[in-house]
């Protein structure tokens, strides 16, 4: 049974990829399920092979599923009707339905219209939030592809195939949308400014990162200084930031008087929100979606078996999104680090006996020496280059990171209730964030 599943698994993958890119008519779908049914059809009589035959036969119904699916998420019939609108100024109502992202110039927002979703760009003020009706008036334009990044394919694996560029904006009313969520986005604001208030820049900026996924403002030299050293999965909230959001979440439940059953469910809640409130990225999803797995796993006394979890992870994000197989490199890149956590980490670590282990030294250098190992031909194709730096960049701040995010944690939601309390647990954080930065800088 585990082996048909994962030929299941396998053909249902490959179908997706294969259809991101090239394109298949319905003809050739229906001769593939032909194909797999006169398979099982042979096999249900007893013929000889009958294994090899119902395996292949599974396998090329899987495959021509993956291929159905991203048909059916590729479907752009229903944008039709925008596009002889391209290049033409327009006026369009719309509810921005995603937190909008602050940059360096200029804020990102996404406004929907009965299904459409557009890409604006705005200025921060006045400014826009989630849940917000805007008319907007402006030249209504396709994405065009920058010299090194596919951007137009980067944002259609979100549905976006608009933008606008400044546009004039008059806001007809607030409060739209899902009250979860403006209730969660406010509630980030509100953690960012407490962080303003008491930690300077880069430190806040690097803080806003590491606890929440939020690098919008992180100035755009030292943004590049992370890229190059190889650390910026640091600063856009990746797996090894979730799980330790999970585990310290499990463990203050602990102390709590209730059931185990309710507190793991309370901690399933929470570690859902919490995607919710730092965007929801593909890294940020693949991470939740095993610590959940992890919790439940331990609730029923079953084993976590991680590389089934990443599989299963894997499958859930690519049947609801195929797009991202392709088109989104976090997913990529989280998929591949995680495997290789798996498949390496347990093989080498026996070589690095002799490491000292304090601070969890040992333990974090055979993880970035097995998650670069599987990345590292991804980011050779994506950046075009790899640094030497990363190994002992990562070894030195990722011994800190954890007690950076404790102290980070406090600092925002003391500032909930006292500016002072708040100030008081910004010293540690700002210490461990600067000698973070240095590490950064004596690198970089």
């Amino acid at each position: 049974m585990r082996n048909l599943a994962i030929i299941v698994l396998f053909g249902f993958f490959t179908g997706v990829a294969f259809r991101s890119f090239f394109v298949f008519d319905l003809e050739f779908l229906i001769l593939l399920f032909f194909i797999a049914s006169a398979l099982g059809l042979i096999f249900w009589r007893g013929a000889n092979f009958g294994f090899i035959l119902i395996q292949a036969a599974i396998f090329l119904a899987a495959f021509g599923l993956g291929i159905l699916r991203y048909e059916i998420q590729d479907n752009k019939e229903y944008i039709s009707a925008l596009k002889p609108e391209i290049g033409h100024s327009i006026e369009i109502s719309g509810i921005i339905v995603e937190d909008p992202q602050k940059l360096d110039k200029f804020t990102r927002a996404i406004l929907k219209k009965d299904g459409v979703k557009i890409l604006l760009t705005v200025p921060h003020y006045p400014e826009v939030n989630y849940g917000d009706t805007l008319t907007i008036q402006g030249k209504f334009e396709e994405p065009q592809n920058f010299s090194d990044f596919d951007w137009k394919n980067y944002l259609t694996k979100d549905d976006i195939y608009f933008e606008m560029f400044l546009p004039k904006i008059t806001k007809q009313e607030s409060g739209g949308g899902s009250a979860i969520k403006r209730f969660l986005f406010s509630v980030k604001h509100k953690f960012l400014d407490n962080l303003s208030k008491v930690l300077p820049e880069p430190h806040r900026s690097f803080l806003a990162g590491v606890t929440i996924g939020e690098r919008a403002s992180l100035p755009q030299n030292l943004e590049e200084d992370f890229r190059n050293i190889g650390v910026i999965h640091l600063v856009v909230l990746s797996g090894y930031n979730i799980s330790i959001v999970s585990e310290n979440t499990i463990k203050v439940l602990g102390y709590l008087p209730v059931a185990k059953t309710a507190r793991t469910i309370i901690a399933t809640i929470g570690v859902i929100l919490f995607a919710i409130l730092t965007g929801g990225s593909a890294t940020v999803v693949r991470a939740a979606i095993m610590g959940i797995l992890i919790l439940w796993a331990r609730e029923t006394g079953k084993i976590y078996q991680a590389l089934s979890a990443l599989v299963f992870a894997a499958f859930l994000m690519v049947l609801i999104n195929p797009k991202i197989v392709r088109f989104d490199a976090s997913f990529q890149l989280s998929f591949l680090a995680t495997a290789g956590l798996i498949f390496v980490s347990p093989r080498i670590e026996k070589y690095f006996s002799w490491f000292p282990n304090f601070w969890k030294l040992r333990e974090n250098l055979v993880s970035t020496l097995s998650t670069q190992i599987f990345v590292l031909p991804l980011l050779i194709y994506l950046g075009g280059n790899f640094s030497w730096r990363t190994i002992p960049a990562n070894l030195m701040i990722l011994s800190a990171m954890p007690i950076t995010m404790f102290f980070g944690f406090l600092t925002g939601l003391a500032g909930f209730t006292s500016y002072y309390l708040s100030w008081f647990f910004a010293w540690p954080a700002y210490w461990l964030l600067a000698y973070e930065l240095w590490v950064v800088k004596i690198f970089s």
